[in-house]
């Protein structure tokens, strides 16, 4: 039988949903709660700040609250529950007999105390002043046995359902970021059925008919307002489907130009993110104006710009401390690409800066709808952004501007920022926190709820690949690349396959090395080469004495990852991947970090 690898529970109707690990769903409903999710024990979650974060407990792959406001854990069958209830029973009350264990097992508030230690002590046959330390193995599974018979789990037999299906998921993405709030329809025979998308782009699951039929996706034609078929799901296999916003039509309107200014005849300035291979003049003739111009609006001594670098267009910008206090970093194609001048630091912001928007560009407060309803007007961007996550990114490595982890973590820590469960930076990796955090900043999903360990998985490096580094379960909310591209993941992997440290891919430093802009390096946000390659070609001499080349394996590597709704845009940035040959020291010196020793020393990370 395949495993089961995650579950989650529909107290609305009572339902145990598990996901199995070839992509199909299982359903359990009827019988009773401890049944439906193989927990004989009927085993709470220890809970922290609201949220399920056990400690100790082992075996469990999701979390079941119920219509009452309480937590169980859910188990992938009845064996894996009856390993954690002894485990619980030897760890908690390993130092009291049955009657002196029950108050605290199964408290007056929510049981009969006193008839729940008698009915065990009667149907096990354990004496009442034995210690449960003191059991057998064989006297353990006797009272687990009297436990899960006392707490229900046998109990109505004729009503238990189980239902295998195969389910797929739809993603809204405009091909880059997720599109909350996006309607489709779900057509299955002469049914037809509306569902909208949540804040993270996702649709609810969708059930493949169990006799084969096909489930057709249909959007409303921008022209007409009549249903597309835009795509079938059928078949025994469960698939992911990204949903680009091809007949979407967004009520706005495009560039800057077109917008109902508050004061006739003045513009509003734009907020612009660089991209790979920009330049000042490239940018100037974009949005007819001069470079000049944009020189002085952001306070530029030179020409050199950088990707991720935030630049108003239009305005001045020196009343815009967000947009001209957002990091900055690569080179325009205006410079030499082999040798990289040390830019002129920038003037750092007096306060801290909002995060930059995630499009590559956007006007820098909301506009009012003509009709003067109040309505905020919704921008068609004709250049989107690549790699939403960057500007946000940079700007955080900028506000920060060197200061290592014992100081920053004063100001912030991203473990806490993102809930991962740990609270100090200084004691446990940051990398994937700091990674987690921006990409949560640009509106994609970084938490797989229902997940065994979901929480944890958000403060480990590995875990953008793999929510079970042990059970081999892949990450459903990344993507694998073969190749780097501007801003993709890029966890640091040793020769084992463990991803020890992540950052964001920025530039090459050289040809072996790519430069991630990431936390936790040095005990800082700073840019450091990697190696990228697992594998280098090196000349050995032989015992003949001729000189010949061989492949070895390096000690680490580089993997790389996108989020699954900015796949689209990612098998286009492929084409031209955005990572210009880089000087390390030059981007460090824009967000104060100091340059590296004369002497090449490898980039210092806490590995997890």
């Amino acid at each position: 039988m395949s495993k089961l690898i995650s579950a989650t529970y529909h107290p609305n109707i009572e339902v145990a949903e598990f996901i199995c690990e070839d992509g199909r769903h299982l359903l359990r409903s009827g019988g009773t709660l401890p049944w439906r999710i193989n927990n004989p024990g009927d085993l709470t979650a220890r809970m922290v700040d609201g949220v399920p974060a056990p400690k100790k407990a082992k075996g469990y792959v999701g979390f079941a609250t119920t219509r009452s406001g309480r937590t169980f854990l859910i188990f992938p069958d009845e064996d894996s529950g009856r390993t954690e209830l002894k485990a619980n029973l030897k760890r908690l009350h390993g130092n009291r007999t049955i009657p002196e264990a029950i108050p605290v097992y199964a408290p007056k508030g929510e049981n009969n105390t006193e008839k729940y230690a008698d009915d065990l002590l009667r149907t096990s046959g354990i004496p009442a002043d034995r210690k449960l330390s003191e059991c057998t193995d064989a006297e353990l599974e006797k009272i687990v046995d009297s436990i899960s018979e006392i707490e229900g789990y046998h109990a109505k037999p004729e009503t238990r359902k189980e239902t295998w299906v195969v389910v797929s998921t739809i993603n809204a993405t405009n091909g880059s970021q997720p599109l909350p709030d996006t309607e489709i329809i779900l057509q299955k025979g002469d049914r037809e059925e509306k569902v909208k998308s949540d804040a993270t782009g996702r649709f609810p699951l969708v059930i493949h008919p169990s006799d084969k039929a096909a489930v057709h996706v249909k959007v409303a034609d921008p022209k007409t307002r009549e249903p597309v078929t835009v795509g079938t799901i059928q078949g025994d296999t469960g698939q992911d489907f990204n949903l680009l916003a091809k007949f979407r039509k967004w009520k706005g309107v495009a560039g800057s130009e077109k917008i109902n200014s508050s004061m006739p005849g003045q513009k509003k300035p734009m907020s612009y993110v660089v991209q790979p291979g920009d330049s000042l003049g490239k940018i100037a003739k974009l949005y007819r104006t001069s470079v000049a111009a944009i020189k002085d609006g952001n306070g530029l001594s030179s020409d050199r710009i950088y990707p991720g670098e935030v630049l108003l267009i239009g305005g001045s910008g020196k009343e815009a401390g967000p947009a001209q206090g957002a990091p900055t970093a690569t080179a325009s194609k205006a410079a030499p690409a082999s040798t990289p001048p040390i830019p002129k630091p920038r003037p750092r912001p007096a306060a801290p800066p909002a995060p930059p928007i995630p499009s590559s560009t956007q006007p820098s407060d909301s506009e009012r709808s003509k009709e003067g309803t109040g309505k905020v007007l919704a921008l068609i961007n004709p250049f989107p952004g690549r790699a939403p996550w960057m500007p946000i990114a940079i700007a955080e490595a900028k506000l920060r501007y060197g200061k290592e982890e014992s100081v920053l973590e004063n100001e912030i820590d991203y473990h806490v920022e993102i809930g991962d469960g740990s609270k100090s930076m200084s004691a446990v990796a940051w990398c994937a926190a700091f990674a987690n955090w921006c990409l949560s900043k640009a509106n994609y999903p970084v938490d797989n709820i229902g997940f065994r360990d979901h929480r944890a998985t958000m403060g480990r490096a590995h875990g953008f690949y793999e929510i079970s580094e042990k059970e081999k379960v892949r990450n459903p909310l990344f993507v694998e690349l073969e190749k780097p591209i501007y801003g993709a993941i890029s966890v640091a992997t040793s020769r084992s396959g463990h991803g020890y440290h992540v950052g964001f891919a920025y530039g090459q430093e050289g040809d072996r090395d790519l430069i991630l802009l990431g936390g936790n390096q040095d005990d800082r946000i700073k840019f450091s080469p990697f190696n990228k390659d697992a594998t280098q070609t090196v000349k050995v001499v032989g015992k003949d004495g001729r000189v010949k080349e061989e492949k070895i394996k390096c000690s680490s590597y580089l993997r790389y990852f996108v989020p699954v709704s900015y796949y689209e845009q990612a098998k286009k940035d492929l084409e031209n991947p955005g990572l210009e040959v880089m000087d390390v020291d030059a981007l460090n010196k824009l967000i104060g970090v100091p340059p590296r020793p004369k002497k090449k020393v490898k980039t210092k990370v806490k590995t997890n």
